[in-house]
């Protein structure tokens, strides 16, 4: 049987995104589930049935696939395929891979959500011929992928770009800080989309989406105003301290909040002209969300190809 075929996975801590690929990264067809109704099973067996009925739809065997590729938010020991630490999802050492591989019977390749972006970005979005880079996908949570001489460094532990957890007021260091959502670090508590509608959540009352939020803000709310102005401080502060150290050509903003600050990024590349000795170009994400989902498709292409 020839294969021809390549499965992909986004993982999202709203929804989950399946996608089939041809073996060029044409993407043949797509659906996705809500993540919060998939935890309440068993994750491995719901994704592995919806990609089944996916391939029963365009009457394609498993045999001409030649594997899957997904993208997880949290730390991912890609070696072996276990996700080692994912709050948002509430998994710790979820034998990903393993499951998978015994239910499919094909190859399973897994890497972090931010990562598996970068990878997309660089394949076919707004990184392309660039080799230091910064890719900072803000979402639900705030995550960064590192692009280092044109591969993706993922650090001791893989844990390489947690941006997340990065202090941006040091009062933090005296005085603590609640999470706004358990596991979460400070960074993603102030300028991730959640934690930017939990603020709003406790300054009025009313409970919003990182959508709505940004709604209220083109309406001339004046809380959303000072959340969102708050956190664009946040996210400049930590790119700012990210871009001293590394010294990127790039830095491109992603995912669906990072998407939303188009209006901000004039602020935000003019503080980096004034605090940085050699200022990188700053981009925002052309691809929508499917970054990670090509990205998840590019990971396992790549790892096919290597062996």
């Amino acid at each position: 049987m020839v294969k021809k075929y390549v499965l992909a996975v986004d993982v999202g801590g709203t929804s989950i995104e399946c996608g089939l690929y041809d073996w060029s990264g044409n993407l043949l067809s797509t659906s996705a589930l809500q993540t919060v109704e998939v935890l309440q099973g068993d994750v491995a067996e719901q994704l592995a049935e919806e990609l089944r009925r996916k391939m029963d739809e365009k009457r394609i065997l498993l045999e001409e696939v030649y594997g899957l590729g997904l993208g997880v938010p949290g730390i991912v020991d890609v070696k072996n395929g276990v996700v080692m630490k994912a709050p948002s999802l509430k998994w710790h050492h979820y034998p990903l891979k393993e499951k998978l591989e015994r239910l499919l019977n094909i190859p399973v390749y897994i890497g972090n959500d931010v990562n598996t972006g970068l990878l997309g970005e660089v394949e076919a979005g707004g990184l392309q011929n660039v080799q230091h880079a910064i890719y900072m996908m803000i979402g639900t949570s705030i995550g960064v992928g590192l692009l280092i001489n044109g591969e993706v460094y993922e650090g001791h532990q893989f844990s390489a770009g947690e941006a997340g957890y990065m202090i941006t007021n040091q009062s933090v260091l005296h005085n603590g800080f609640q999470p706004a959502r358990a596991g979460y670090g400070f960074l993603s508590s102030k300028a991730g989309g959640f934690g930017m509608a939990h603020e709003y959540e406790k300054k009025t009352g009313k409970r919003v989406s990182a959508q709505e939020l940004f709604s209220l803000v083109k309406k001339g709310d004046d809380v959303a105003k000072k959340v969102v102005d708050e956190a664009i401080d946040h996210l400049t502060s930590a790119l700012i301290n990210m871009t001293v150290i590394l010294n990127p050509e790039v830095i491109l903003l992603g995912g669906g909040v990072g998407r939303e600050l188009c209006p901000y990024d004039l602020k935000m590349d003019e503080n980096l002209e004034k605090y940085v000795p050699h200022k990188p170009e700053l981009r925002i994400s052309s691809r929508q969300n499917r970054s990670v989902l090509y990205g998840a498709f590019s990971l396992c292409r790549k790892q096919v190809k290597r062996t």
